[in-house]
């Protein structure tokens, strides 16, 4: 694969350097809105972690006063570059509600997004700069995702590919050439962390920091790259499939390039845990919703699912990220509370005796029905009673699935619900009048403004 990757690689690089707004299609360029907004909106909902409260005073004390990239935090206090990149990059995927991208396991919005803003609020650079910035650096880091094959992964995604995706975005909104997009990206996979998938469902938070570390990496990766030097031809297969072993698959890299964009192929989350669960999630609240189910009387809960939802097995998690990678405690939590979202995983769910005794009762199979997508993460769930009476309820594919898309009323209540301590006015951003007015204003004045409530209508 090797001689003909790096070609690819380049021919990628080539492309999303060379890459105009009047290229990118009325479609893409509002999803590119949209992923923006959905990113900003899972930042604001982890602003409200005590500990992302705790490491923002650390932040902001190390900037001196003298930062000009923001942090989506009440007040969007300034911070110094990569140290906002790295506190947005934290607050972006601590709840777990961040996009993703359907293809492949990417979350190419929280790749790319912390480094941008941070590198855009330095640089005073435009909305319309940055949703070029993030529609090439999305292609490029989801392409890159696409090309390698490995399940489960052994390395998680935020720490394989979140360096990549920050260097491709920061060097786009710097104008790299093809030639200095293709240093700071093979630079910058040799900065991956290695870190172990297991560590979601074990809960070890130092998995929300991966994402961050990328950011830092990928911002360094880009200056090295402006300087001069970044990583060879061989660089990404040495650390992909040398270190991280998965399998090579060649001419996804450049398939469809210019035709197929990766932003028309990625998910939005209703619910607040890995979106391998969502479709079990989504099952646990139709059947509540048709039956309404005292959940104390559930004697056994029995689902019926794909095989990657099968590897989030732990009973009973210790922490918030655990929980959020347990499907015995999302299914517990949905049938108990009877929402997915954050409530379902906050600290309190975790010695919650109700939900406690139903994760015990959950026996969790890997399905015998066809599972080909879109419908390649289902969920069948049936629940048994004291009494005897069994209900069930399924799921083929959750909302927010390319195929089955949250309504744009839904996606505006999300924002509306996960922004209100930080940006209010942010359902306003992705109304295309609003968007396409505010191109020619700088990033920081587009956010300030959705913290007053106006979203980017400018004034």
């Amino acid at each position: 694969m090797s001689d003909g990757f790096s070609g690819d690689l380049r021919q990628v690089c080539d492309f999303v350097a060379g890459l105009s707004w009047s290229q990118i299609p009325e479609a893409v360029r509002q999803r590119a809105v949209d992923v923006l907004a959905d990113d900003l909106a899972a930042m604001a909902a982890g602003a409200g972690e005590p500990e992302l409260r705790h490491f923002m005073r650390r932040v902001c004390g190390r900037a001196g006063g003298g930062g000009h990239s923001l942090l989506i935090a009440p007040g969007l206090p300034a911070a110094a570059l990569l140290d906002a990149a790295s506190w947005n990059a934290l607050a972006g995927n601590w709840c777990e509600l961040d996009e993703g991208f359907r293809l492949a396991i990417c979350h190419a919005g929280i790749y790319t997004l912390p480094a941008l803003m941070a590198e855009a609020g330095a640089r005073g650079a435009t909305l319309g700069q940055v949703l070029l910035a993030l529609t090439g650096a999305y292609e490029l880091v989801t392409r890159c995702a696409m090309s390698f094959h490995s399940m489960p992964p052994v390395v998680h995604g935020h720490a394989l590919w979140s360096a990549t995706g920050a260097a491709a975005a920061v060097g786009l909104l710097r104008g790299y050439t093809g030639e200095q997009l293709l240093l700071a990206v093979t630079g910058a996979i040799t900065m991956a962390s290695m870190g172990p998938r297991s560590h979601l469902m074990s809960g070890v938070m130092v998995r929300n920091g991966w994402a961050a570390a990328g950011a830092v990496n990928g911002i360094m990766a880009a200056d090295w790259a402006d300087a001069g030097f970044g990583g060879s031809h061989r660089s990404m297969e040495e650390v992909v499939c040398g270190i991280a072993r998965a399998e090579p698959r060649a001419g996804e890299l450049t398939r469809e390039l210019g035709e197929r964009w990766s932003l028309l192929h990625g998910y939005q989350k209703q619910y607040s845990c890995c979106q391998h669960g969502h479709s079990a999630v989504e099952a646990c609240l139709a059947l509540q919703s048709a039956h309404d189910v005292d959940a104390a009387r559930i004697r056994r809960i029995h689902l019926l699912t794909h095989p990657l939802a099968l590897t989030l097995d732990t009973v009973h998690p210790d922490t918030t990220l655990g929980a959020r990678f347990s499907l015995p405690h999302m299914v517990a939590a949905a049938l108990h509370r009877r929402t997915g979202g954050p409530g379902a995983f906050a600290s309190d769910t975790l010695k919650d005796t109700v939900i406690a005794g139903l994760r015990e009762k959950v026996a969790m199979e890997l399905a015998p029905h066809p599972m080909q997508p879109p419908h390649d993460r289902p969920a069948w769930l049936e629940v048994e009673l004291e009494d005897g009476t069994v209900l069930s309820a399924e799921c083929l594919s959750a909302m927010g699935s390319p195929d089955n898309p949250i309504s744009r009323d839904q996606f505006r209540r999300k924002l509306r619900e996960l922004g209100q301590d930080v940006l209010p006015g942010l359902a306003a951003v992705i109304e295309p009048g609003n968007w396409r007015r505010a191109l020619g204003m700088p990033l920081n004045d587009c956010l300030r403004s959705a913290a007053a409530d106006g979203g980017v209508i400018p004034g």
